[in-house]
């Protein structure tokens, strides 16, 4: 079952509940994910930065099927697409403790089944995977908060430009200095991360020497200014 817009297909904060719950802004998706923990909050996060996912939802739609004769349903945590490989379903849990119970476990099993007569992956990823390693979660949490940034053609042009200039791989320094002050500067070109233009690389803690490459075509990167 999906919902005809791709909103979530429930409702995520009810006042009712115990755990951790709030809605999160995508400028990738362009509207607000609902989340029913941080670590759905740290996968979307994640989902935000990564310029390999192209568009990500919250609970878009459920899966209904039999176990054990009796009618089951599934609803998805999170589904992504992706640039480099088939679209994906994510479940998103604290550790793999639930895998402990059978009737779960089977249930996920099935899960994936259908997923990949669908072409899909199904995958589980737990608060551990997604908080490693450290230096790449400081970076797509600072990244993921200037997210909303103000950025126009004009920025862009001036950063392909300095990268095509290079000829490769450019410092960051060196971009945040064509698109304005510094400072202002860095916030634009991590916002033209999210905006799938520009690729920082993650691995190393930001600075002004972090490498910075084009993700798309100049064409093609001006259709993603917001």
């Amino acid at each position: 079952m999906v919902t005809p817009d791709g909103r979530p297909i429930r409702s995520a904060i009810t006042g009712r509940r115990v755990i951790v719950t709030g809605s999160y802004a995508s400028r990738k998706a362009r509207r607000t994910q609902p989340h029913e923990s941080m670590n759905e909050l740290a996968l979307f996060h994640e989902s935000e930065v990564d310029v390999d996912v192209l568009d990500y939802r919250a609970q878009p739609f459920r899966f209904e099927f039999l176990l054990d004769g009796r009618r089951t349903a599934y609803i998805a945590d999170c589904f992504r697409i992706l640039s480099n490989a088939p679209p994906e379903v994510v479940e998103v849990k604290s550790d793999y403790r639930h895998l402990r119970d059978p009737a779960y476990a089977e249930k996920l099993r099935l899960v994936g089944e259908m997923c990949r007569r669908l072409g899909w992956r199904f995958r589980t990823v737990t608060k551990e995977q997604l908080l490693e390693p450290k230096v790449r979660r400081a970076n797509i949490q600072l990244i993921q908060s200037r997210r909303l940034v103000h950025f126009d053609t004009t920025d862009v042009y001036a950063a392909t430009n300095v990268l095509e200039s290079a000829g490769g791989p450019t410092p960051l320094g060196a971009v945040c200095s064509a698109l304005g002050d510094p400072r202002l500067g860095m916030s634009r070109a991590m916002a033209m991360m999210v905006a799938r233009i520009l690729r920082i690389d993650l691995s190393k803690p930001l600075s002004p020497a972090s490498w910075v490459t084009l993700v798309n075509t100049p064409r093609a990167s001006l259709r993603e200014v917001r």
